[in-house]
């Protein structure tokens, strides 16, 4: 028995270390396995943050993008001007990748003055035209020709327009990017001379057919016809071509009371008319305002239907 006992007791003590070695080894592990999940817990939570972004993006973002005639990209930028739904004035502030992106397109345009910069503003039928242009696509398209022109853009090599898409992407009230760019010819040689003749027209068709505007007093808006609205985009499509005309808002009264205090409630109805004008996005500077009271009635103020003739505001080519 003595003799076992050496052998029995070497054998217990290389089972016992190797119990306790495996029992270490395990903790190893396990604690080697915790350092490595700590690392890679935050790239994971990182990964899903992108991917979660990705899908943000790919739902609401439009990109901004401009190509030549021939389908070459010009110029692109992963933002775009986006507008609250049923607006026609872009949101701010404005991602610095469209600003710069502008900046370029404002210079290929400068190299290139036989190009005319197309704007095409888009809108869904869901939304509602709150503005004075035919639709609210083209008062889109007017409010990025106005923020162009005031980083130094040519508005006589620009046009305008608009485009119903029921395509467009939105979400939390916002519109985003619904405005399309591209490139045509800008008329030269024997075209320029007929675009001159065919703005002299224009000018002769305004004049003859100016807008005429009733509402009632103290109104804060001004209910357009479509025929009126055609007007209103005529007139601004003529600004655009011609820098150095303007408008005239213009105010009329009935007999109703005393000159002075019709000339003064005629001025503040032209006042009104331009200050709606200029709200959707024509200059200021290219609209005068004036009242001449009861001075030049276009129907007699004898009867009651003559004298809302009289009352009215008329904007036209000064």
């Amino acid at each position: 028995m003595g003799k076992l006992k050496y052998p029995l007791g070497i054998l217990l003590t290389i089972i016992i270390g190797m119990l306790l070695n495996m029992l270490w080894c395990c903790n190893c592990w396990g604690n080697d396995n915790a350092k490595d999940n700590d690392k890679t817990a935050p790239v994971v939570i990182e990964q899903t943050e992108q991917i979660k972004n990705v899908g943000t993006t790919a739902t609401a973002v439009s990109y901004l993008m401009l190509k030549d005639q021939d389908g070459n990209l010009i110029e692109e930028a992963t933002n775009h001007l986006n507008f609250n739904i049923s607006d026609y004035k872009h949101l701010e502030p404005i991602e610095a990748d469209v600003v710069k992106s502008y900046g370029k397109i404002k210079t290929y345009l400068d190299k290139h003055p036989d190009q005319k910069f197309n704007i095409t503003g888009l809108y869904s039928s869901e939304e509602k035209n709150n503005s004075a242009f035919t639709n609210l696509g083209e008062a889109r398209a007017n409010d990025v020709k106005n923020y162009l022109s005031s980083l130094g853009y040519d508005t006589t090599h620009m046009g305008i327009k608009g485009k119903l898409s029921d395509q467009l992407v939105t979400r939390n009230g916002v519109v985003y990017g619904p405005v399309n760019y591209h490139l045509s010819d800008f008329p030269s040689g024997k075209s320029a001379a007929l675009l001159e003749n065919e703005l002299d027209n224009l000018a002769a068709d305004i004049r003859a057919n100016p807008l005429v505007l009733h509402f009632a007093t103290g109104a804060s808006t001004i209910n357009l016809s479509t025929e009126q609205r055609e007007k209103i985009s005529k007139m601004v499509h003529y600004l655009d071509a011609r820098p150095q005309s303007s408008l005239i808002s213009v105010g009329h009264t009935d007999n109703t009371g005393s000159r002075s205090t019709n000339t003064t409630i005629s001025a503040k109805r032209a006042e009104f008319a331009k200050s709606y004008l200029v709200k959707n996005g024509i200059n200021s500077s290219r609209i005068e305002s004036s009242g001449k009271g009861p001075d030049e009635p276009i129907a007699t103020n004898d009867t009651e239907e003559g004298k809302e003739q009289n009352r009215r505001v008329v904007v036209t080519l000064k």
